[in-house]
């Protein structure tokens, strides 16, 4: 029997590896769930875990506030003993503790798999995509969501071991709609109608931290609002509200009629704003999956995409935060058919992901 060592830290990566956790327990080999802590919140991470219906962690570590690089040090210091005698590690995605895990894989000598392996921006200004690349030169067995990720693999001398799987967040999806709208009364609550809103997401570090690009987000959101003639639910991330405050641009956003700001969102929450919403607007990746296979529209507020699946088949569009920019963006997606194949899989990643993680431990 084999040991399997699964590292998540933040609440994107519980919400997409939650299947895939739930399909590497069910194999007959020993498998440990670590939580490094980068994303740690003990009530809002206790929501996550029970939306999700995923086990508590067998070890739970704190970052809290520190910075990059010893997030990643501290990973690595915290998990050491935890992955020192595993037979496989496994990380997701591009966050500080997936280069964490894949770094202690390697100085440990621990063979080490990527879930989401070879997604590109082709941005190395972004850390998450050097994270990405480190941990996909790093792995032994690389989980590409689709067949493009796989070419991005190759480009980078990445051959062997990669297996295109789809994509987990559709497990997720998949598994937890037909539950979220049981459970959820968000609509009800926030008094919203089913296509007679936007839902906004906001808060990347390149985005909220840069005084000039975050104005420029906010003259957009007026922009979009008056133009639609619609409201626009705002689950403002506690790095936003920061970052209002820091710039002096609280009363700025506080004076946009149609942006309501609410307390971020439990998962089922979250899907049923998004499933409801007549458009998207986010700086999220994993949002951008999800719209598509909500067939939801959506407008991302960056210059590039790891999911430029998304733009191939016209259900996103990149709009950066150019207030005219985005307007456009926004006007022509409402009007968009929403016809797109969903290109991420069928919402069997998790168990194709394990069926090959038991053929490597044998």
């Amino acid at each position: 029997m084999g040991r399997i060592v699964t590292i998540v830290g933040t609440r994107p990566e519980i919400i997409k590896m939650a299947p895939v956790v739930k399909a590497l327990d069910r194999l007959e080999h020993e498998h440990v769930l670590v939580h490094s802590g980068q994303h740690y919140d003990l009530v809002m991470d206790r929501i996550f875990f029970r939306d999700m219906q995923l086990r508590e962690p067998d070890h739970r570590f704190e970052l809290k506030e520190q910075p990059p690089y010893l997030q990643v040090a501290t990973t690595m210091r915290d998990v050491a003993e935890v992955a020192g005698n595993s037979d496989l590690v496994i990380v997701h995605g591009d966050t500080n503790t997936t280069l964490a895990g894949a770094l202690l894989a390697n100085k440990l000598g621990r063979p080490l798999a990527h879930v989401e392996a070879g997604i590109r921006s082709f941005d190395k200004t972004m850390p998450e995509e050097m994270n990405r690349i480190v941990a996909d030169q790093l792995s032994r067995i690389l989980f590409a969501p689709t067949e493009l990720s796989k070419a991005n693999l190759a480009r980078e001398n990445v051959t062997r071991g990669v297996h295109v799987v789809g994509n987990s967040v559709i497990d997720a999806l998949t598994q937890n709609v037909a539950v979220a709208e049981e459970r959820s009364d968000v609509l009800e609550r926030l008094e919203l109608t089913p296509r007679r809103y936007l839902l906004l997401t906001f808060h990347r570090a390149e985005n909220v931290d840069d005084k000039a690009r975050l104005a420029a987000a906010l003259d957009a959101f007026a922009s979009v609002g008056s133009e639609t003639g619609l409201p626009i639910i705002f689950p403002i991330h506690p790095r936003t509200v920061k970052a209002l405050r820091a710039h002096s641009l609280e009363r700025r956003a506080s004076d946009i009629q149609s942006l309501r700001r609410i307390e971020p969102t439990g998962y089922l929450d979250l899907l049923v704003l998004e499933k409801n919403a007549a458009l998207v607007l986010t700086d999220s990746g994993g949002l951008q999956e999800e719209c598509c296979f909500f067939r939801v529209p959506c407008v991302t507020l960056r210059e590039n995409t790891e999911r430029p699946e998304t733009l191939d088949i016209g259900a996103n569009v990149l709009a950066g935060t150019d207030p005219p920019r985005v307007t456009k963006a926004a006007r022509s997606q409402l009007d968009a058919k929403k016809d797109w194949p969903n290109p991420y899989g069928d919402g069997t990643t998790g168990t194709r992901i394990a069926t090959i993680v038991n053929e490597f431990l044998g």
